[in-house]
């Protein structure tokens, strides 16, 4: 689509070194943590709201579709640029602008580093609880465009419960201010809510009100093996019925273990079915601890445990969540091609979600891994198949759609914190069906009537 107009337009207030056209450069914006490419006409780096506001304003006059783009960290595509047109990064607009520790809120822009931002809140014994397993390359307007969830989900909540007010550039250039740093607001419409986990598909967030709370002052990690995958999930139903609540269950399977140790040349068991790992945190230290070991009690005495012990001090405990961390990367260093169902079902569904993909047949050449955040029911179900073998890719789409539909039927979702973007969208009318789904489609014409900001997203066309 031709963009001379448009270049010339925003030349007047953008420098030369915000504006990218040439395609090696333009590359960069190609691509995200999917492995899908996609090459847009050009790509801009704002520097500011205002900016934000002018560039979609010259979008929208001269009808050139726009993709937001943070860290490029998402597994469903959603920053892909899949019309071409405009890469709208927003790299630059990576301040804090505030820490307001009266309040415990926290003022920052889309940019800025998930990471960068725990360090200086860290620094004031403070504490956000959504940390994505990216958080060292994730931004902030990212995981809030997704919504995204985290190890700490299952007694913190995720991304949307401590988003508390955005400023944000509708598709028109037009600027609207939300909420604020008030902990209770029922004006009018949610549309904050609206605009956490709307992908990018509604409005360009250009500044982010987030809830704090204070950083727990204890952490106690339990980690539990077992040889049994399916007794893995139910036991992690047992934990929730024992009263405590942990911040974090995590599971990984025997391949997900094995892959890892050869990754990281990690002293993992290679003959366990299943790792679980489990942290307590808060502020009492004789609390903590013995919330601890009522869990690796709980454990040790639970069906298919072969260990089960408090790790030994922090340094033991950090090391085991990077290698849960670790999982993705190690997969992806095998070499192979991947389809991954970020499926989440109720957790007393976990053991027959596990017990039904443990069942599924398949090729010998295809794996199946599973792990994942299993203590709020999310599984990261990654079908593993050789590269450029097309009966391969055919098998492991057909049971990616095997387990969609499963998923389904056990009352979960066909996503729990990658979002729908492209990866979801041919599969969305399996569980959004009747009047919801035209109803969504109406919420984005209200925002964008002509379809310009990040399409072929969300919806199939």
């Amino acid at each position: 689509m031709p963009l001379e107009g448009f270049l010339r337009e925003i030349k007047g207030f953008l420098k030369d070194s915000q504006i990218v056209l040439d395609r090696e450069n333009l590359s960069h914006f190609s691509y995200d943590a999917t492995e899908r490419q996609f090459m847009p006409q050009v790509a801009v780096l704002p520097e500011n709201g205002s900016e934000v506001s002018q560039l979609m304003k010259c979008a929208w006059a001269h009808d050139i579709p726009v993709t937001p783009q943070g860290g490029k960290t998402g597994l469903s595509g959603g920053a892909l640029p899949v019309r071409g047109g405009i890469a709208l990064s927003l790299a630059r607009l990576n301040r804090i602008i505030e820490i307001d520790e009266s309040n415990m809120f926290a003022v920052v822009e889309p940019g800025l580093i998930s990471n960068d931002l725990q360090k200086a809140l860290n620094e004031r014994g403070l504490f956000f609880p959504p940390d994505p397993s990216s958080t060292v390359d994730s931004t902030l307007g990212g995981n809030v465009a997704e919504n995204a969830g985290y190890t700490r989900a299952v007694k913190y909540g995720v991304t949307r419960d401590y988003v508390r007010g955005v400023e944000a550039v509708l598709p028109s250039g037009e600027v609207i201010t939300l909420g604020g740093k008030m902990v209770k607001n029922v004006a009018g419409y949610d549309l904050i809510s609206l605009l956490v986990g709307s992908e990018g598909t509604l409005a360009v967030i250009t500044k982010i009100t987030l809830r704090l709370l204070m950083k727990p002052h204890v952490r106690r990690t339990i980690i539990v093996y077992l040889n049994d995958l399916a007794c893995a999930a139910d036991l992690i139903v047992a934990v929730f019925k024992s009263g405590v609540i942990p911040c974090a269950i995590e599971l990984m399977d025997n391949i997900a273990i094995n892959t890892v140790a050869d990754h990281l040349r990690a002293p993992l068991p290679r003959d366990a079915a299943a790792l679980v790992l489990i942290e307590t945190d808060g502020h009492s230290e004789d609390e903590v601890h013995r919330e601890a070991l009522e869990i690796a009690g709980l454990c040790r005495n639970s069906a298919g445990v072969t260990d089960a012990r408090p790790a030994a001090d922090d340094v033991e405990a950090e090391r085991f969540w990077t290698f849960r961390r670790e999982v993705l990367p190690s997969l992806k260093a095998l070499g192979k091609d991947h389809l991954e169902a970020d499926v989440v079902v109720p957790r007393y569904s976990l053991p027959f979600l596990v017990r039904f993909i443990g069942g599924l047949e398949h090729s010998s050449s295809i794996k199946i891994a599973t792990y994942g955040h299993a203590g709020d029911g999310n599984l990261h179900v990654t079908i593993l198949h050789r590269r450029r073998n097309f009966a391969e890719l055919d098998e492991a789409y057909g049971l990616l759609e095997v387990i969609y539909r499963e998923t389904i039927a056990m009352g979960g979702s066909l996503t729990g914190e990658h979002g729908v973007g492209l990866t979801v969208m041919d599969y969305l009318p399996m569980q959004i069906d009747g009047e919801a789904l035209p109803l969504m489609r109406r919420i984005k014409a209200a925002f964008d009537p002509k379809g310009l900001l990040n399409p072929g997203k969300i919806f199939k066309e």
